[in-house]
This record gives C-alpha cells, sequence and structure tokens, in this order.
C-alpha cells in the first residue's frame, strides 16, 4: 500500500513537471530549448514554484526565461508581428480599451486590428504592426496589473506571433479621478480624456477662453456601458451633467477635431454620493 501510494505521488510530480516544461517549451524555440535543455531543467527544477493555483503561471515563466537570455524577442530585421488577446468576457469596449491603452503606454501605438471575433468562448482581438521586436510579455503584464487585468496563460505560436488569455474579471480603467467640490482642468489633451466620476452626482465642464469646444462627451458605468451621451453640432461653452446613480466614468472629448481644446476645459464636480 505504501510503495503503491509513492508510485502514485511520483507519477503525479512528473506529470506536474512535464506540464510545466511543456509550457516552457511554448514560449521558446526548439533549438534554444535543445541547446540549453540542462539550464532550463535546472531553472525550472522546482516546478510547483512555477504553478498559482492549478494553472502554470506563465509570466513567472516568462520572467525567468527572460531573466536569463532564454527569452528571445526580437529580430535582426523589422518583421510583420501578430499578437491575439483572448477573453471570456461579452463586454468587447472594454476589454479594447483596456488593450489599446495598455500598447500604446509601451509605444505600441499604430497597430492595426487583423480579426476581432465575439462567441460564445469570449472575444478574441488580433492586431499587427511591423517592428523588430514583440512586446515583452513580462512588462506587458505588469502594465495589465495596474488595472487589475492579469495573463493567464501566454503562447509563442512562432517568432513574430504570441497569444495571450487575459482575466478582466476585476478590471477598472486608466482615468483621472474627481472628488465633490474638486476642479481639474484639461488643456490641448492629444486624445479624449477619461474622468472617474463613481463618487460624484453631477459634472460640470466649461470651455475655457482660447478654445472653440463642441462637446462629445460619454457617460458609462463600471463595465462601460453607455448609460448617456451629449454631442453637438454647436459650440458648447458649458455643459452641466446630472450623472445617473451608476455612473462611473465619463469620456470627453470634442466633435470634430481635439485642437478646439487648445486652451481647453475646466471640471468641476459636484455633490458626493
Amino acid at each position: 500500500m505504501v510503495k503503491k501510494a509513492a508510485l502514485l505521488l511520483l507519477f503525479g510530480s512528473l506529470l506536474f513537471a512535464d506540464t510545466v516544461l511543456q509550457k516552457v517549451r511554448s514560449l521558446i524555440d526548439e533549438e534554444t530549448y535543445s541547446s540549453h535543455s540542462k539550464l532550463i531543467s535546472l531553472l525550472f527544477e522546482d516546478e510547483s514554484a512555477y504553478m498559482k493555483s492549478s494553472s502554470v503561471d506563465m509570466v513567472k515563466v516568462a520572467s525567468t526565461l527572460e531573466e536569463n537570455g532564454l527569452l528571445k524577442l526580437s529580430f535582426p530585421s523589422a518583421e510583420q508581428v501578430e499578437l491575439t488577446f483572448e477573453y471570456g468576457g461579452e463586454n468587447p469596449l472594454f476589454f479594447m480599451k483596456l488593450m489599446t491603452d495598455t500598447l500604446r503606454n509601451m509605444g505600441l501605438s499604430f497597430v492595426l486590428t487583423k480579426e476581432a471575433k465575439l462567441d460564445k468562448e469570449g472575444f478574441s482581438w488580433t492586431v499587427t504592426y511591423e517592428a523588430k521586436s514583440v512586446p515583452d510579455p513580462v512588462l506587458l503584464s505588469r502594465r495589465l496589473e495596474k488595472n487589475r487585468v492579469s495573463v493567464t496563460d501566454l503562447e509563442r505560436i512562432d517568432g513574430t506571433r504570441w497569444r495571450y488569455r487575459i482575466d478582466m474579471s476585476g478590471a477598472t480603467v486608466s482615468a483621472q479621478p474627481i472628488a465633490a467640490g474638486r476642479s481639474l482642468k484639461i488643456v490641448r489633451p492629444i486624445r479624449p480624456v477619461w474622468v472617474e466620476v463613481s463618487r460624484i452626482k453631477r459634472l460640470v465642464i466649461r470651455e475655457l477662453p482660447g478654445s472653440h469646444w463642441y462637446a462629445d462627451v460619454v457617460v458609462y458605468d463600471k463595465m462601460l456601458h453607455i448609460l448617456s451621451m451629449r454631442q453637438s453640432e454647436t459650440r458648447t461653452r458649458y455643459l452641466n451633467l446630472k450623472l445617473p446613480a451608476d455612473a462611473a466614468y465619463v469620456k470627453i472629448g470634442d466633435r470634430f477635431t481635439l485642437e478646439n481644446l487648445r486652451s481647453g476645459v475646466k471640471l468641476t464636480a459636484k455633490g458626493e454620493k
């Protein structure tokens, strides 16, 4: 009986190790794996250190490979890079905003959408761009964590194509907070401005002298469902927004061009929830 239990324990341990090493192999090419197999076995000898619950912690695996010079992210010349991001939710707008903001913060402002697909398994977004490297998956994961988003799986399909599985169950949007009784000036924005308004009842927006604002204002709940929208074909000098109880964010832009906000607008928050 003792011998049988020991064999089961050994089998489970070997299966566990194989799972971790299989995931390691999914992030590097066969030549690298073969050339450094002894080092890789040593690095991942304690397989339990690379587990998170019942899954392999792919970000930690990638970090170890990167620290030891085994994760190849660059090319001799520019290549067409393809990144696929998947998540099991049903809110593509929320997902794409978070991913777009994260990629932009990593210097990838001009990616092209190759495919966007929503089905019973969730949402998948594939983007392409030309570069001499793929994004550092460890850095990408850390940037996502700032919005309480995590990478649950990671795969190198080949040198230029990578796939990420994303958990957004606790996600938040990057937005400027504003408290009741406080004011905030927005001057020369280069993209629409997001403001966090979950703790206030009203938001007053005033055009500052020198601007010529045509309002384009959207109010969202915490999952980025649109609650209300104000778009104006004529100049907007003043806007008093009464916010719904479930309002979480307000996006402020211009109907035609953000150049109209060259002198900016002033936001004033009123009424604490």
